[in-house]
């Protein structure tokens, strides 16, 4: 990967997804995986509501095959142009990366969104749908969601009926109490809803039983470190937190001068599949 222009890409999305504070689809794509030379096929895939959302598989990198597949939940803002050199990294890396769009953002089907929205349970639906067709073309792979922000709260959501589908869950910035961030926002003057009661989200968020990461940052005062020891407290032996010196969503950064755009958050995925996928 191109380190300047990989730089470039996470200042974007830093100022993009720092500055939202609200669900803000973008539906042109910037750049594809053609931008960074990946081989990688574009797929269309229909919801059991019937929407149709476009994805991208990117190919993992033959010599390094972890026989794993990432399908990414990405946050609130963008669409999957935005994590591009994300995935390239992380095919680089021996993953078999599978990105979307969430209906209502890029190349997806059309759906009204409300920016003042903490996420659409229909995001759910678009991930389940996902979830069953990656299962279905490989079946011989591990299959894990790696989610940041609002994708947390999608993959948790999601978690039910999904359960017997997927082996592990990557999650940074993990939402793990929704009326609690809808307070932190209030805080800084930005009325934020949710689209249904919170009870679901904490039914559904305590049922995970599969491997879970949380990655942390220790600036963030939205999805907080203590927050992710909470659930862990919850959840038990099977979810590990880890924490990062910095703010939200910035851990693709993390020790950049020594390990390069990416380096240590593939050496922590890495990590973490070997000890309780693989």
């Amino acid at each position: 990967m191109k380190t300047l222009a990989s730089l470039f890409i996470f200042v974007l999305l830093f100022y993009c997804l720092n500055d939202a504070f609200a669900i803000k689809p973008d539906r042109e794509y910037f750049m594809t995986p053609d931008s960074i030379n990946w081989d990688y096929e574009q797929l269309k895939i229909t919801t059991e509501d019937g929407y149709s959302l476009n994805s991208w598989i990117y190919e993992a990198k033959a010599e390094n095959n972890k026989d794993t597949v990432l399908i990414l939940a990405y946050p609130d803002a963008g669409n999957m142009s935005y994590f591009v050199y994300y995935a390239g990294i992380l095919a680089n890396a021996g993953y078999t990366v599978v990105t979307f769009d969430y209906r209502g953002f890029g190349k997806s089907d059309d759906f009204e969104i409300k920016a003042d929205y903490l996420y659409y349970t229909e995001f759910s639906k678009d991930l389940e749908a996902v979830i069953n067709t990656v299962e279905l073309k490989f079946k011989s792979k591990k299959i894990g969601v790696w989610a940041m922000s609002m994708g947390t709260t999608i993959t948790s959501r999601a978690y039910p009926n999904i359960k017997e589908k997927i082996d592990f869950i990557i999650g940074e910035g993990y939402v793990t109490d929704t009326l609690a961030i809808i307070d932190r926002y209030k805080s800084l003057d930005k009325a934020l809803k949710l689209p249904e009661k919170y009870r679901k989200y904490k039914k559904a968020i305590r049922s995970i039983d599969v491997p879970l990461m949380v990655l942390a940052a220790s600036e963030d005062t939205i999805t907080t470190y203590q927050d992710a020891l909470a659930l862990q407290g919850i959840l038990g032996d099977h979810c590990e937190v880890v924490q990062y010196p910095g703010e939200h969503l910035t851990g693709f950064h993390h020790q950049f001068d020594s390990k390069g755009f990416g380096g240590w958050y593939v050496e922590r995925i890495n990590s973490f599949v070997a000890k309780y996928v693989n």
